[in-house]
């Protein structure tokens, strides 16, 4: 798996991440940890979090150096402070998150291509049949093949198989992707930024579905609480995934057969970081793989 850089995220520099900063270092010690004018929190989600306990709070900056006594912080915490499913809402990178979904499609590459031939071919169809059609078979597939990624992270294989599986949550999968789908569309409706803002805010819904098991409406409650740590994070990364499928679209169309899984995979290496992957998946994969030869 990728691993982060050694040095602290927040020293990080790049285009997206200047626009995104909101504050300076010296701002954030004086505020421990507040949002800037609001004088509030950030909104902390109410669904479990590995590693809860390094959540945003009012302590010092001596007291967050502080070396903790949890042995699954990890010997690199002095290294690289950021914890998974921490809620410091500076620490959010989706330059990180695209290259780490590169990373775990690059290898199966046949795979995620045919995954993604199997999607668009099944949701073309279903258009031009009916726009209903569409709807009705779109969420599943989505919803499927984020699972797919998900489950790719767990066993170290993706199985088309898993493309299917969210039929079994057909109901929660097709209200969320029916109710994304309206705000979305009104959302194009003033401008296409405010489309594609929503869009980012949504992000997680199926993966909380399929993952977690939670209820349409829970699940996308639950992705606007992740994305609400940093909306601007969000709405770039909705914006610059929008940006290479346009690119992959260029050529021919068969670029996209790439962009495709790369914004699917992106998309849940950011849950992975943020949430985290359940012990228990809601949705068991098609077929379990046997273990990877040991070389």
């Amino acid at each position: 798996m990728f691993q982060p850089p050694e040095k602290p995220l927040s020293k990080l520099t790049s285009p997206y991440r200047r626009i995104a900063k909101i504050m300076t270092d010296d701002e954030r010690h004086e505020d421990s940890g507040l949002e800037p004018d609001s004088g509030k929190q950030p909104e902390t989600p109410d669904f479990p979090l590995p590693g809860a306990e390094h959540t945003v709070s009012q302590s010092t900056p001596e007291q967050a150096d502080a070396p903790s006594d949890n042995p699954a912080d990890g010997a690199d915490r002095d290294e690289e402070p950021y914890q998974y499913g921490s809620l410091d809402p500076y620490k959010l990178d989706l330059g990180r998150w695209i290259v780490e979904g590169w990373r775990l499609i690059r290898n199966d590459m046949v795979g995620y291509v045919i995954a993604a031939l199997i999607l668009v071919t099944i949701t073309g169809v279903a258009y031009k049949i009916h726009p209903i059609v569409w709807l009705a078979v779109a969420g599943p597939m989505k919803a499927g093949f984020f699972l797919m990624t998900v489950n790719h992270m767990r066993t170290g294989r993706p199985l088309i198989g898993d493309l299917f599986q969210a039929f079994t949550r057909y109901i929660p999968v097709t209200l969320a992707m029916l109710v994304t789908a309206v705000f979305t569309a009104a959302g194009y409706l003033f401008c296409l930024i405010p489309g594609i803002f929503l869009r980012g805010i949504y992000f997680f819904s199926f993966l909380f579905i399929v993952d977690r098991g939670f209820d349409f409406w829970d699940a996308m409650e639950a992705s606007r609480k992740v994305a609400a740590r940093d909306y601007l994070e969000f709405a770039l990364l909705a914006l610059v995934l929008f940006v290479i499928n346009c690119v992959g679209f260029l050529f021919f169309g068969v670029g996209l057969f790439v962009t495709i899984p790369l914004s699917f995979a992106a998309v849940a290496c950011a849950y992975r970081e943020l949430v985290g992957l359940a012990a228990e998946p809601a949705i068991k994969p098609a077929i379990v793989p046997p273990a990877a030869p040991v070389s």
